[in-house]
């Protein structure tokens, strides 16, 4: 696990070097392509807390400029007034794919001397410890 966060954190820098300078900061760069994995989807601010296991100010704040930048739509819940849902719209899904084709060639260095097998592998091994420990999320 230690090597696992140390791979996050070098790639968290290097994409965050080539984002430097851009509208598109780290946090938000990632809060939007969590939202592209599905564009039907729309999410609320406890929903998005809880994907992010993070605390619901700091998300109602980044969710709220990427909808000030008309990156994101926003609807009022039809039984709830006080909870809106948010999804990613055209403009922000543009936006995202102008800068993850940047990322995605950084991805493609990484892994340029790799065979197919070796990223497969890595692939299936990576997405089994994902999915351990998402659906063994410690509560409260």
């Amino acid at each position: 696990m230690i090597w696992a966060g140390v791979v996050a954190q070098l790639n968290q820098t290097r994409v965050n070097q080539k984002l430097a300078g851009t509208e598109l900061p780290y946090p938000f760069f990632v809060l939007l392509r969590h939202f592209a994995h599905d564009t039907s989807r729309a999410w609320t601010i406890n929903q998005l807390c809880e994907a992010f296991q993070t605390q619901q100010p700091g998300m109602s704040k980044r969710v709220k400029k990427l909808t000030d930048h008309g990156l994101l739509d926003s609807r009022a819940d039809e039984s709830d007034g006080r909870v809106k849902w948010f999804s990613i719209n055209q403009k922000g899904s543009k936006l995202l794919e102008e800068h993850s084709a940047e990322i995605r060639a950084l991805d493609k260095s990484a892994f340029a001397d790799w065979s197919q097998a070796d990223i497969e592998g890595l692939h299936q091994h990576l997405y089994r410890l994902k999915t351990y420990l998402d659906e063994n999320r410690e509560l409260g």
